[in-house]
């Protein structure tokens, strides 16, 4: 990875646009971003030392972030994204990153320096690492020294949605080995616009977003993520007036735009630049991506162009998924071939069947590389399953991580090492392969057992928010409640829905039409304002502290203290 250079070409070439509130806009040249980059590195010179630091950076979306960014990647040193502080973080999350991580320092902005100085504090309420806000920068009175020297110019945090995040480390190699990939299957390159609004402290918006166009030297627009929850059409109104060409996220924000865009307000929306519309971070229910190539094929959009991919940050980000046209591309390439030499027919195979149960899922096309290196596994003996059949999703590859960072514990659990040498992660996600198609359909933490067959949290969530209109199925979470076939499910209302009239009724309507569709039976239903469930850094509900919250003795102080005048528990 060699980004100086990649800077360097663009030249006056205009490498970022940094979206502000009412349509201000910042633009780097790459000249302009190595130069604020050597600017920064000096900064952190004087008021941290010399040397190659290891940096959390605790910064909100910007130019800020952006610059420190490329100052530690062009400088040698290691940067650590991660969520500015928020009044629900549990205490001591930024001390216990800063100490697994071996942090020289944690930057930050004035404005959020006292809640990162109290993520800090010991139980003494001392202050282990220097803080450096960087629109004040101050000498550290006591820099810190690392107790350890890592290669990593990136250490990336998973998600957190079933415990405390881990620790990613990222080398040099693996980027390259990750975006290259990017580049051969969605076809990234220096003509591309990436429009951005995920978190940067994410691996889908740090290095797909971020990193992988600036090595590509690709134009990135970069916008806030509440800017996009605030407002869903200024996503797609930057697509059009920046003419993106890449652009995506989790399956909230095709169903957002759905709900909350106006037919009036998208009528001058130019989406034909759109060449990548790639959706991922949980499974795609089926009907969701086809319902938004439909809405938005009079503004220009290609059906083709609309695609589910899959990735985690222990494989750097991007582990499955194919541009639709590419994938066309590549098959007739490999057709012509193959009827050079008389084998036409073994290229061009019939579609396999995709069995039922995968089928609320919309699955992620495999290029040949790709599918090499996905095994699905028996979770408990680690047998490899055939084609066709449901286990674990395994991944291996160039770009995969090399363990969790002080976490023997969790590496020796998530990975495993063949007799030949070859390592895989175990990802703890359900789904299997039928064809050219990854399906995946949810995780194994996250199941509930209906006669022998897995049902996942996120089956049940779907077809619960189809019962009525107004409920929202990417902000639910449902669980097993310790009796076979039975489950409690925490389902918020959608955005701009008005309270129920009748939430009875409506409770009733979600147990049947669960327990017509796959058979499990809701013992509690919980009906709930938009905003109330716990989520991750990227938006992901997380189901298990839910589930542990509400079954415990704190469960009638969990409802009460997100009640509302339209809350119902049946």
């Amino acid at each position: 990875m060699d980004l100086m250079t990649s800077l360097e070409a663009q030249g006056d070439r205009r490498q970022v646009t940094v979206l502000g509130r009412r349509s201000n806009a910042v633009h780097f040249t790459g000249r302009q971003l190595l130069e604020s980059a050597e600017q920064t590195l000096d900064m952190w010179a004087t008021c941290l030392g010399p040397g190659k630091h290891v940096l959390i950076a605790a910064l909100p979306a910007g130019e800020g972030f952006l610059v420190s960014l490329v100052a530690s990647l062009i400088g040698g040193g290691t940067l650590v994204p991660v969520a500015p502080p928020r009044p629900s973080d549990p205490p001591g999350r930024l001390l216990r990153m800063a100490r697994t991580c071996g942090a020289t320092a944690v930057l930050c902005t004035s404005s959020n320096q006292p809640a990162v100085e109290a993520q800090l504090c010991d139980a003494d309420g001392s202050m282990s690492y220097p803080v450096l806000a960087i629109d004040r920068p101050e000498p550290s009175k006591k820099p810190f020294r690392p107790k350890a020297s890592f290669h990593y110019p990136i250490i990336q945090h998973t998600s957190g949605s079933t415990r405390f995040p881990k620790s990613v480390p990222i080398t040099a190699s693996q980027i390259r080995e990750n975006c290259g990939l990017i580049q051969s299957l969605w076809g990234m390159n220096a003509g591309s616009v990436m429009v951005n609004w995920l978190p940067h402290y994410h691996d889908m918006g740090l290095m797909g977003c971020i990193v992988y166009p600036l090595l590509s030297g690709a134009h990135s627009v970069q916008m806030s993520p509440y800017d996009m929850i605030r407002r869903p059409l200024s996503w797609l109104k930057a697509i059009s007036d920046y003419k993106g060409t890449i652009s995506g996220g989790p399956t909230f924000a095709f169903r957002e735009c759905l709900e909350r865009i106006q037919p009036e307000d998208s009528r001058d929306l130019d989406l034909r630049p759109w060449q990548r519309a790639f959706c991922g971070a949980e499974p795609v229910p089926a009907g969701l991506l086809d319902r938004f190539r439909g809405r938005f094929a009079s503004n220009g959009l290609r059906p083709e162009a609309v695609f589910p991919c899959y990735g985690m940050a222990e494989c750097t980000l991007f582990a499955a998924g194919e541009a639709e046209e590419f994938g066309q591309v590549r098959r007739a390439v490999q057709v012509g071939l193959a009827g050079q030499v008389g084998r036409a027919g073994e290229a061009e195979k019939q579609p396999a069947p995709v069995p039922k149960a995968w089928q609320a899922v919309d699955g992620c096309l495999l290029s040949e590389q790709i599918r090499a290196n996905i095994r699905i596994c028996d979770p408990e003996t680690r047998a490899e399953c055939p084609d066709g059949t449901s286990g674990e999703i395994w991944l291996s590859g160039a770009s995969l991580c090399d363990g969790y960072l002080s976490n023997l514990c969790a590496t020796d659990e998530s990975f495993h090492v063949d007799p030949d040498g070859r390592r895989w992660l175990r990802t703890g996600d359900l789904g299997g392969v039928a064809g050219q198609h990854l399906y995946i359909t949810g995780r194994i933490k996250e199941i509930v057992i209906v006669n022998g067959r897995n049902v996942a949290a996120a089956e049940i969530e779907w077809i619960a928010a189809r019962a009525h209109d107004d409920l929202n199925a990417s902000a639910a979470a449902a669980f097993a409640n310790g009796r076979a076939g039975r489950a409690h499910l925490c389902i918020e209302t959608r955005p701009g829905a008005a309270a129920p009239q009748d939430p009875e009724k409506m409770a009733a309507q979600i147990r049947s039409s669960v327990a017509g569709s796959c058979g499990v039976l809701l013992d509690v239903v919980t009906i709930l304002p938009r905003g109330t469930l716990p989520r991750t850094s990227s938006g992901k509900i997380k189901r298990q502290l839910v589930a542990k919250e509400f079954n415990n003795d704190t469960a009638a102080s969990w409802r009460s203290s997100r009640s509302s005048p339209f809350e119902v528990t049946s």
